[in-house]
């Protein structure tokens, strides 16, 4: 028996030594002991092209990694794209458990619930001193803030406006320079269009609320959550914007399988509908279907002239093992040059103002970045993505008949105040 307890001894002595080895080796932060990185970042990306321009965004990504192993050769670089269906949730389980990336890409109102649920790394102090403040307007800026602390830097910004269809337009007696600028215009160019048949605008009900409701309620001069946590959404400015879509419904200006559909944009395409949601990517699409018969139209103004348009950025999860090599990855990421030859392909509008020149021999898209200034990049609380469902559901019944706008408005506030009374 002693001798067995002698031998058990050594072994933890040897495991031990096999440990400090180790660790002599390699810190937790990826580094090696005369402080180089080493290793491999994980960095999930999304299909943010179709398929006819994948191999163009890979290539772009390619060339982001070939520029940071210029300093870090020792570290791989693997990008690994995920859908965009469900990805919180995906991103959300794969943290928990420890296996996600290192570095991913995320939207402001996602950012406020990563950050609280602790699973974020603040990159303020991981960022290297060529980093460039001022070559980022202070929006882009504030859109990956929270707290008083950098989450991410910004590669893209995105701008939801309206497309009108010409050939619309002039069956309803008005032109390309008709394009409304506020809502009562609209509204006298939308009684004729269906009453010649056509839809009015879409409504894709099965959409996230960013391009749906929210815009409609900001433009009425409402919000969902107010600047001091107040739930909002049921007062006479959020009761108007329900009001208005059941009104829409209602009247036919909308299709009826606008309460969960995805796609209005076909309807649009094949000259069914006067109007609809534009972004660059509805441009390029467009432009790729040889469709020339569209304008573009401003977002529109009710009390006040505003519209969704997210920020998109590259984050660190706090379970990365190369905290600081991801930051060093991120800047490469968004730099100028990257940020330049991203959008390009993507088709959204870089955030940086050194790139903010590219689309100058483009018209659509130099008109839509002026409309950049006009943009809100969703609800920044930390509940906000898990209050969508729910507010969509009570969105749904109204339009299903079940409940009336203030019914529906208010039974949203309370769904949302909950989900805030359980942090």
């Amino acid at each position: 028996m002693k001798g067995k307890h002698i031998v058990q001894i050594l072994m933890s002595l040897v495991l031990v030594i096999m440990l400090a080895s180790c660790s002599n080796e390699a810190s937790t932060d990826g580094k090696t002991a005369d402080g180089k990185f080493k290793g491999e970042l994980t960095v999930w990306i999304h299909p943010y092209v179709g398929n006819e321009l994948k191999s163009k965004q890979n290539e772009v990504f390619e060339n982001m990694a070939a520029e940071f192993k210029k300093e870090y050769p020792d570290l791989k670089i693997k990008f690994e794209e995920i859908p965009w269906a469900n990805r919180e949730q995906k991103i959300l389980t794969a943290l928990a458990a420890n296996q996600g990336p290192d570095v991913f890409y995320l939207i402001p109102d996602m950012m406020g619930q990563f950050a609280d649920r602790g699973v974020l790394t603040p990159i303020t102090d991981l960022l290297s001193g060529n980093f460039d403040r001022s070559d980022f307007p202070e929006s882009s800026l504030e859109a990956v803030t929270y707290k008083d602390e950098l989450y991410g830097l910004p590669i893209l910004h995105e701008v939801v406006a309206n497309v009108y269809n010409t050939k619309v337009l002039e069956d309803i007696g008005a032109s390309k320079e008709d394009v409304p600028e506020t809502w009562e215009e609209f509204n006298a160019l939308a009684e004729k269009a269906v009453a010649k048949g056509y839809y009015a605008r879409g409504f894709e009900g099965g959409n996230t609320l960013n391009g749906t409701l929210y815009p409609i309620l900001w433009q009425a001069g409402g919000d969902v959550i107010d600047e001091n946590g107040k739930v909002v959404i049921n007062n006479k400015k959020g009761i108007k914007a329900f009001q208005t879509v059941n009104d829409w419904y209602k009247k036919g200006w909308i299709p009826k399988d606008s309460i969960s559909t995805i796609d209005h944009f076909s309807l649009f395409a094949e000259g069914k509908m006067l109007a609809a949601n534009a972004t660059g990517i509805t441009i390029s699409t467009l432009k790729e279907r040889g469709m020339t018969d569209y304008v573009l139209g401003p977002p529109l103004k009710g009390e006040k002239q505003v519209t969704f348009g997210t920020t998109g950025m590259f984050v660190v999860p706090t379970s990365s093992k190369n905290k600081e090599a991801a930051a060093k990855l991120i800047e490469v990421m968004t730099s100028s040059e990257n940020t330049r030859a991203f959008n390009e392909v993507t088709k959204y509008i870089p955030p940086r103002k050194s790139a903010s020149d590219m689309y100058n021999n483009d018209p659509d898209m130099k008109q839509m970045t002026e409309w950049l200034p006009l943009t809100k990049p969703g609800v920044i609380h930390p509940v906000a993505r898990d209050v969508m469902p729910k507010v969509q559901a009570e969105l749904q019944m109204m339009l299903e008949g079940s409940k009336s706008p203030k019914q529906a408005a208010d039974a949203a506030a309370e769904v949302i105040q909950a989900e805030i009374d359980k942090q």
